[in-house]
Order: structure tokens, then sequence, then C-alpha cells
């Protein structure tokens, strides 16, 4: 089943308000796909179903999933208190980049300015086909938040640059940090080494915290 794209902010808000309370089940019946009974090789299920649900346009492409509105789709999995169960994947680390830092051209940004954001209750006692979503948050950062995003970012990417992949750890950064981002430890991909050289090392993304993402679900709910 193929849904158009949504042509206006509007529209998409439209449909992801629409959608808040069902169920995976009932998503996934809707669009003829079928929700696995084990997320730990089908983690990005959540997400393939409501790209498919709301009429996203990226694709594999590194722009904001709705390309043609630059608002980028995030889920969020929520513990039985309502807070973030994990932190945010948002964009791959570029290990390579020699370019001068720029905030308003890098990926990370692209996608971080604004944010459609389906939370959903994950619940260990259920099937994952009985989870259900919660409201959805339209979402761009405050001044505040984006001048702490900038400056977490150019902290971490100046080490990258540099070569100084060793001291970077996921407690560096207030609202964002950077982890390994593979399917297992063996995944390995070209970054820069300490003289310059080209090394070999995993790769890695950027993520927001849970602290972060913690208010931006608050606030949908106050």
């Amino acid at each position: 089943m193929s849904i158009s794209p949504p042509q206006t902010e509007a529209e998409l808000w439209s449909r992801a308000s629409a959608i808040a309370q069902q169920t995976l089940g009932d998503m996934a019946a809707a669009v003829s796909m079928a929700v696995p009974s084990d997320f730990r090789r089908e983690k990005g299920f959540i997400g393939q179903l409501l790209e498919q649900i709301l009429g996203a346009t990226a694709g594999n492409l590194a722009k904001p999933d709705f390309t043609h509105l630059g608002i980028e789709l995030k889920t969020l999995p929520l513990n039985a208190n309502g807070l973030p169960k994990e932190s945010t994947y948002v964009s791959i680390v570029p290990l390579m980049s020699t370019e001068p830092l720029s905030w308003p051209h890098c990926e990370l940004y692209q996608k971080l300015r604004r944010i459609l954001w389906i939370p959903y209750f994950f619940d260990k006692t259920l099937e994952p086909r009985y989870w259900r979503l919660s409201n959805p948050v339209l979402w761009s950062p405050s001044l505040e938040d984006e001048t702490i995003l900038r400056e977490d970012w150019y902290e971490l990417m100046s080490l990258v640059q540099m070569g100084q992949l060793d001291k970077i750890s996921a407690r560096l950064g207030q609202y964002l940090q950077i982890r390994p981002k593979a399917m297992n430890a063996d995944v390995r991909t070209q970054g820069i080494g300490s003289h310059g050289e080209c090394v070999r090392t995993s790769p890695r993304g950027f993520y927001l915290r849970t602290s972060f993402t913690a208010r931006i679900v608050h606030f949908s709910n106050s």
C-alpha cells in the first residue's frame, strides 16, 4: 500500500495526531505489514512502519525523512514511567571529515531543525503488536537548546578531525553524544588517526541523551 507524501506540515501533523494511541498491530494491518515478535533483529521496524503510514520521502538518503518539508521523523521508546528508554540516534559521524566545521551546513543540524517525534510505550510484558503510541510532538530546538547542541557538536567534531578518536566517549557532550553505530563490534570504517593518517575504526553516530529527549516528552504531556 502506497501512501502519498503530506504536502504541508499541517497535513503531516494531522496524520500523526490521527494515529496517537493506536497499537503497532493496528497500524501494521492497515499497510499489510507483519509486526516482528522479537525486535532484537528488527530494531528499525517501527520507524519503517511509521514512514509508510505517514508518507515519508527520504528513503535511505542522508536527508530529513520528509525532505520537501524539512522534517525528520524520530521514534522514541518510553518506559512504564513515560520516560525515554534509550538515547536517540540522529546521524552518522563523518569520521573522515576534513572540511572547516560549519554547523548550519552539517547533516546533523539539517535533521535537528524540525523533528516529528512519535513516542511509543515499550512493554516487555506484551507482544510488540500490542505496544501503543503516545502523543506526537512536532519540535524545533529553542535558541538555548541549539546553542548547547552546536557547542557539543563543535567539541566532538574537533576531536574527530584532530584524530583523537580515543578521547571520545559517551560521557562527552551535554545534550549530544557520540556512540558506536554498527551491527556488531567487528564492523570497521575509515577514520583520521592522531598523525592525520587513515585508520580503521568503529563507525560512530550522533545520539541525543535521554535527559534531553525527556524534556521533549514532558512538554508534549504538559
